[in-house]
């Protein structure tokens, strides 16, 4: 049976957050590429998104592989530890995919319209940070 703390609680909370944001940008990135592969001019930057969106599949099979060769732990402070870290890991891997995709904005209007639009439909941004401190 595992121990329920505040902590654990709110690096459950944490972690349901981070990983519905991971699932949001990869949903975002395959639209990304779809609206990109439309446009001749940024076809170019659609094969960008491809390498970002296996970026962002191998890096959360490492981490989840990773996290899975450590084996569980007895210690109650110690899987919270080891959560937070993960959760950081993955707050920083959404950090940097936002950066990329701004970044991209920058170079095409039309995938800056897009992506302005979809950010209006559904909120993109990150408010994981908040919950990391």
């Amino acid at each position: 049976m595992r121990k329920v703390s505040y902590d654990s609680i709110k690096a459950d909370q944490a972690w349901l957050t981070v990983t519905q944001h991971l699932q949001r940008r990869n949903q975002l990135i395959a639209e990304g590429i779809f609206f990109l592969e439309k446009h001749p001019v940024d076809q170019s930057m659609a094969g960008r998104l491809v390498v970002i969106q296996y970026h962002l599949r191998s890096t959360v099979r490492q981490l989840v592989n990773e996290t899975s060769e450590t084996g569980p732990t007895t210690q109650p402070k110690q899987q919270v530890k080891q959560q937070w870290m993960l959760i950081h890991q993955l707050s920083f891997l959404l950090r940097q995919i936002d950066e990329e995709l701004s970044t991209m904005g920058g170079k095409s209007p039309a995938f800056r319209s897009w992506i302005i639009n979809k950010q209006t439909q559904f909120s993109y941004k990150t408010p994981v940070s908040a919950q990391l401190n």
